[in-house]
């Protein structure tokens, strides 16, 4: 009885891992894809405003995107907070460590460094930014990461997506694939997305780890480790394939022409111009 018992617990087992690691599907994200590739500025429009800042964001806007990429990191008192960078010194006249501070202690710093015609120019919120972009406007939030075990900032985003229902609004995206298996635990109804960057394989074994293991929704690789190889073991997963950061025309059609489904770039102005391109051809 014993060795039955012990038996159908393998076995149970081994159906379960079979079926997570090879027979799982993505979610249906086409909706962020309705007006052909999806195109989206790299924290906002950060050519003409402080990178992830309001400013930024509304240049995208403005420009006549319907998506951006922003990063997202979160205080001492646990509040989401818009930046790239996890110190102050980079982008800011602050100094020390976002994750060492308050959102209170974050109020007089100047985001604005390096466009002193548009400073004060804060760190807003993740909430603030959701208030002030419009309704049908898409957004990309990457979470980023400090450690392998810094996973507090899941959570919190995702509260924020649940209470505001943004499901058919934002993805989620990050490099680690913990970030991705949690959020897909804490709410599966949220689309993800992995992003990848790995150039210490050979050419035939660039295919992103962790694929099978947390289920993404889409793949976001650098640009220059696109191949068709790479593009064709995305789409048989059934991922649509978004690539970063491309910021010349050239190597915007030449990436469409190999079937990848979204550009996320710092220059707006030139993904729209490659839309119509694509468009008229």
């Amino acid at each position: 009885m014993t060795l039955t018992i012990i038996l159908f617990i393998a076995a149970l087992v081994v159906i379960i891992l079979v079926n997570h690691f090879f027979f799982w599907k993505p979610l249906n994200v086409n909706h962020f894809y309705r007006n052909g590739a999806m195109m989206m500025g790299h924290r906002g429009s950060p050519m003409e405003a402080p990178e992830n800042t309001i400013p930024s964001y509304l240049k995208a806007v403005d420009q006549g995107l319907s998506m951006i990429e922003l990063d997202v990191v979160t205080t001492k008192d646990r509040k989401v907070v818009c930046s790239h960078n996890f110190d102050l010194e980079r982008e800011t006249d602050g100094y020390g460590y976002i994750y060492n501070k308050t959102y209170s202690e974050l109020a007089s710093v100047n985001a604005g460094i390096k466009f002193p015609e548009l400073a004060p120019c804060k760190l807003p919120l993740l909430e603030e930014v959701i208030d002030v972009l419009p309704d049908d406007f898409f957004i990309n939030i990457e979470i980023k990461t400090k450690t392998v075990f810094d996973l507090k900032s899941v959570k919190l985003v995702v509260n924020i997506v649940k209470k505001q229902n943004l499901h058919h609004r934002v993805l989620i995206s990050s490099f680690h694939p913990l970030v991705i298996g949690l959020v897909k635990i804490f709410d599966p109804r949220i689309p993800t997305a992995y992003i990848w960057s790995d150039e210490d394989v050979p050419d035939i074994l660039k295919k992103p780890r962790f694929v099978d293991l947390v289920h993404p929704d889409m793949f976001h690789p650098e640009s220059h480790l696109v191949t068709s190889n790479l593009v064709r073991f995305a789409k048989r997963k059934g991922l649509r394939v978004n690539v970063w950061t491309v910021n010349n025309l050239p190597a915007m059609h030449w990436l469409l022409d190999t079937g990848i489904d979204g550009i996320i770039s710092d220059f707006p102005h030139l993904m729209l111009e490659t839309l119509k391109q694509e468009k008229k051809a």
